[in-house]
Order: structure tokens, then sequence, then C-alpha cells
């Protein structure tokens, strides 16, 4: 996942507040009262967005190591094979690799099975986050009577250009952060930001999770004698 630094935001934020201030008088001017976001730069500046990703890959140091652990196993049954296969008979061989495909199989159901639960308990921190960015980015537009916000960030972005002046970014993480927790610390301070026009719905979560998914065991097969 790309990071978003509290100082990068901050340059950011100082480039595009003129643009805002210049709108203030019409934040959502007719006829087309439109507007973007970036959502990965909101959620990474969202208060509680780093202390969910903290503890997701606290818990995935366990899953990780199980997974690493069962695809040694299995690398160590491998090479055993391959050092001893020689000396073993027909049958002996054919009832070892027989052993060795089982516990590939168990070993990929079990990295299968961890995946899925890492998915599930991504899920669940990501989606308290989503519902209040959601709420904010809905709030605004209906304060502002905007027609359309779009996301400038999201994977499916087709935004090729636009004014900056239409980017509500700044206005719509200063909003998340006066409604946080005074305690919450996480997110870089925004300065002041005139409202401004029209957006869609949040976008999709960033994961919580690096791009890569944890490692999945994928055992090689012995070779055949």
């Amino acid at each position: 996942m790309v990071r978003v630094t509290g100082l990068a935001f901050a340059a950011l934020l100082a480039a595009l507040v003129p643009s805002a201030l210049a709108a203030q008088q019409n934040p959502c001017p007719p006829p087309m009262r439109l507007a973007y976001i970036n959502s990965q730069l909101i959620l990474a500046n969202t208060p509680g967005r780093a202390e969910a990703e903290s503890l997701f890959n606290r818990e995935m140091v366990g899953w990780r190591a199980e997974t690493q652990r069962l695809q040694a196993q299995l690398d160590s049954a491998i090479a055993e094979y391959n050092r001893t296969s020689v000396a073993l008979t027909p049958s002996a061989r054919q009832a070892r690799e027989g052993e060795i495909r089982n516990l590939q199989t168990r070993a990929q159901a079990r990295a299968t099975e961890l995946e899925q639960q890492a998915t599930r308990r991504e899920a669940e921190l990501t989606a308290p986050i989503m519902q209040r960015v959601t709420a904010v980015i809905e709030g605004v537009r209906a304060e502002f009577n905007c027609a359309m916000i779009f996301d400038a960030g999201g994977g499916t972005n087709v935004l090729v250009t636009a004014d900056r002046a239409l980017d509500i970014s700044p206005f719509i993480v200063q909003r998340l952060q006066a409604a946080a927790p005074a305690r919450d610390t996480t997110a870089a301070a925004a300065p002041a930001a005139q409202p401004p026009a029209a957006q869609r719905p949040a976008a999709q979560p960033t994961p919580l999770r690096p791009q890569q998914p944890p490692p999945t065991t994928t055992p090689r097969r012995p070779p055949q004698q």
C-alpha cells in the first residue's frame, strides 16, 4: 500500500487551500455541481486508520509464521525424499511420495484457511473506518447540494485531469479529524479548507496489508523415479 506521509499531505494541502478559498462563494456552482476526492489520501489520513493497520499487522505475524512453518515442513520432507529415494524400494518410494502429497494437500488447505481468516479480519477492521468516511462525504454532498463526487484515487479511477479547486479531499479530512476523539493523533493535521463541490460515495477500502498476500504454501512435487 502506498503511504502518504504527514509532510507530503501538508504540502498538498498548502497547494490546494488557495484554490478552495477562491471558490468559497459558491462551492458547488451550477449547473454542474461536481467535485472530486482522492480516497487513498483521505484514508491514509483518517483517524483510526493507523491503529487498525498496526493491529492487523501484529495479528498477521502469527498467520505468516504458521504458513512459513508448513512450507518448511514440506520442503524438508521433499529434501529428505530426494536424498534417500535411490535406496528405497519401488513400493517404499511410492508410499513416501503419497505421504508427501498428503502433507502438501494439508499445507495448502491450511494456507487457504489462514488467507481467508486474514481477509475476514481485514474487513472487520476496515468497515468502521469506511463507514465514517462515507458518512462524512455524503454529509458534505448533502450540505452543499453537490450533485456528484468522483474519486481520483480509486483503483478504477477514470479521471484524467480536473481543476484542483474541485478537490475536496482536505475538507473531508478536516471533517473526519474534527469528529475524531481528541486522543487520536494518527492523521496529519489539515488546515481549514472551504467546502467544495460534488462527489460520489466513498471508494473501496484500501487494504490494510501490503499488496502481496501472506505467503501461501506452493510445494514442489517429488520427482518420479
